[in-house]
C-alpha cells in the first residue's frame, strides 16, 4: 500500500511540476519575442530550465510522495485498529 501510493503520488507531482514549467517558459517566450526568437529561445532556454527544474522536481516530488504513503498506511493502520482485524 505505501510503495504504490508514494509512487504513483510522486510520479504525477513530478509530471505536473515539469509540465507546468515547459508551459511557463513556452508562454514567456512567445509573449515576450517574435516567433522566431521565441522559438530559438525556447530551444535553448528549455535544456537549461530541466538542468535546474528537473532535480528539485524529482526531490520535492519523492518527499510529497514519501508523506502521502506514510499518511495512507498510518490511515489503513487505523482502520483495521477499529475494525478488530
Amino acid at each position: 500500500m505505501f510503495e504504490n501510493v508514494a509512487t504513483q503520488t510522486s510520479r504525477t507531482l513530478y509530471v505536473l511540476v515539469i509540465t507546468g514549467c515547459v508551459v511557463a517558459l513556452a508562454w514567456l517566450c512567445l509573449a515576450k519575442l517574435p516567433l522566431l526568437g521565441a522559438a530559438l529561445a525556447f530551444c535553448l532556454g528549455l535544456p537549461l530550465l530541466m538542468l535546474v527544474a528537473a532535480p528539485l522536481a524529482a526531490g520535492g516530488a519523492f518527499l510529497v510522495g514519501l508523506v502521502a504513503g506514510l499518511l495512507a498506511t498510518a490511515g489503513s493502520a487505523v482502520q483495521r485498529a477499529r475494525s478488530g482485524g
